[in-house]
C-alpha cells in the first residue's frame, strides 16, 4: 500500500485550490477503512461553498467533494458489512453516505429529522486537520464514527451519481409522488435529470423538463421526458406555461413541481404551472443564492399548494437511489461530459459557475478522477 497521497484543499471561499501530499492512516484505526478514490463528482453545492455563498459552514482549509466511488484498500478492525449487511473486502467498490448523524439529539429523535442533525458531520465539509475527508483526492480515509457505505458493481461511472440521485429520492419522499402524476422538473443539470429518473420509477405518468443547456434537454429525452422546452428559445414565461399546461388535464397545469435549478427566480415560475392542489417540492437550494418575491395570495393560497423543502439525504435514501440505478434503465452513465485529474480541479468549478463550457464543450457533469 502507498504510503503517502495527494489531496485537493481549498485555502478559503473565493481562494484558491492546490494539492497537498500527506500521510496515508497504515493501517486504518478500528471502525473505519481506507478507500481509492475512483471518481468524485462535482457537485453545484461545492461551487456554492468556494463562491463564499451562505447555508453550509465551512472550516477553511477544507479539501471538498462528497458525492465520492471508489475501492478498499484497507479495512480497519471491525468493518466487515456495508450498510445492508453485504460483506466487503479489500478490492470492493462502495459508495460513501457523506452525511454522519448523531441518532440522539432533538433533531434526530425527538423532531424525526436527522437530515438537520445538531451533531452532524459530513464529508467533503470538514477541515484538512481531518485528513483524507474529501472526495477529491486520491484517497478517502473513512473515519467519521457510523459512517455508512454501499457496496455496488456498478461502473464508477454510473455509481458516483448514488449522492445526487439519494438528493432526489429523498425530496420525492418528502414530497410524495402519487402514481399518475404530471411532474414538471425545473432545471436540466444532474439533479434535475436524476429527479426526472425517480419521479418516472415513482410512477409519474408524464415528466417535462424545462432548462437552458441544448445537450443537456438532449439527455433529457433519453431519461424519458414527454416534453422538453429550452428557456433561451422560448424566452417567453406565458409561451412556457401554455406549452406546458396543454399536455395536463383539463388543461389546469402539472401535479408536481420539482425546482431543481437552484435559481430564486425559478422557484416564482414554477407556481405558474402548478395546478390547484398541486405539489412543490425545492430541491435546488442548498445554499443561499438569493431572495425572490412571491404572492402569498395568488402564488400559494389560491393555488391551494403544498410547498416541500428538502434538506441532504439519509442511509434509506441511499439504499432505494442504489436499487433504482442498478435497474440499469436510463442513461446515467452519459451525464458525465468531462473527466479530469487533480490538478484540474478549479477549471472544472471556474466553468461551471460561469458559462458550463470547458475544453470546448457542454458540461452535463463533470468528475474528477485521480487517475
Amino acid at each position: 500500500m502507498a504510503k503517502v497521497g495527494r489531496t485537493t484543499v481549498l485555502e478559503k471561499a473565493g481562494g484558491k485550490f492546490h494539492i497537498k501530499e500527506m500521510p496515508l492512516p497504515d493501517p486504518p484505526g478500528p471502525g473505519t477503512l481506507l478507500m481509492k478514490v475512483e471518481m468524485c463528482g462535482v457537485c453545484g453545492t461545492d461551487i456554492h461553498m468556494w463562491q463564499g455563498h451562505e447555508g453550509i459552514v465551512v472550516p477553511f482549509p477544507a479539501p471538498l467533494g462528497h458525492e465520492i466511488v471508489g475501492e478498499i484498500v484497507a479495512l480497519g478492525e471491525g468493518v466487515e458489512n456495508d450498510n445492508v449487511g453485504r460483506p466487503v473486502k479489500e478490492g470492493d467498490r462502495i459508495v460513501i453516505i457523506p452525511l454522519v448523524t448523531c441518532g440522539k439529539c432533538y433533531a434526530c429523535t425527538v423532531l424525526q429529522e436527522p437530515a438537520k442533525c445538531l451533531n452532524a458531520l459530513a464529508y467533503g465539509h470538514q477541515s484538512i486537520e481531518t485528513g483524507f475527508t474529501g472526495g477529491y483526492s486520491e484517497y478517502l480515509h473513512m473515519n467519521i464514527p457510523n459512517t455508512g457505505f454501499l457496496k455496488t458493481d456498478l461502473p464508477p461511472e454510473v455509481a458516483v451519481s448514488l449522492e445526487p440521485t439519494s438528493i432526489a429520492v429523498s425530496g420525492m419522499k418528502r414530497v410524495g409522488v402519487t402514481v399518475g402524476d404530471i411532474a414538471l422538473v425545473q432545471g436540466d443539470g444532474a439533479i434535475g435529470l436524476l429527479t426526472m429518473m425517480v419521479t418516472k420509477e415513482a410512477g409519474v405518468s408524464k415528466i417535462f423538463i424545462i432548462g437552458t443547456q441544448k445537450d443537456r434537454l438532449k439527455l433529457a429525452e433519453e431519461f424519458g421526458s414527454d416534453l422538453t422546452i429550452n428557456i433561451t428559445e422560448v424566452k417567453s414565461l406565458e409561451d412556457r406555461v401554455k406549452m406546458v399546461k396543454e399536455q395536463t388535464r383539463q388543461g389546469l397545469g402539472v401535479d408536481l413541481i420539482c425546482e431543481c435549478a437552484g435559481v430564486p427566480v425559478a422557484f416564482k415560475e414554477g407556481f405558474q404551472y402548478l395546478r390547484y392542489g398541486g405539489r412543490f417540492c425545492e430541491l435546488g437550494h442548498f445554499t443561499d443564492t438569493g431572495s425572490v418575491e412571491i404572492n402569498p395570495s395568488t402564488d400559494i393560497c389560491a393555488k391551494m399548494a403544498t410547498v416541500v423543502g428538502s434538506w441532504s439525504s439519509l442511509p434509506d435514501d441511499f439504499i432505494r437511489a442504489l436499487q433504482v440505478l442498478e435497474l440499469r434503465k436510463y442513461p446515467v452513465g452519459k451525464m458525465i461530459t468531462h473527466r479530469l485529474p487533480l490538478e484540474r480541479l478549479e477549471d472544472a468549478f471556474k466553468a461551471m459557475a460561469g458559462d458550463k463550457i470547458l475544453d470546448g464543450k457542454e458540461i452535463i457533469k463533470a468528475v474528477i478522477a485521480p487517475e
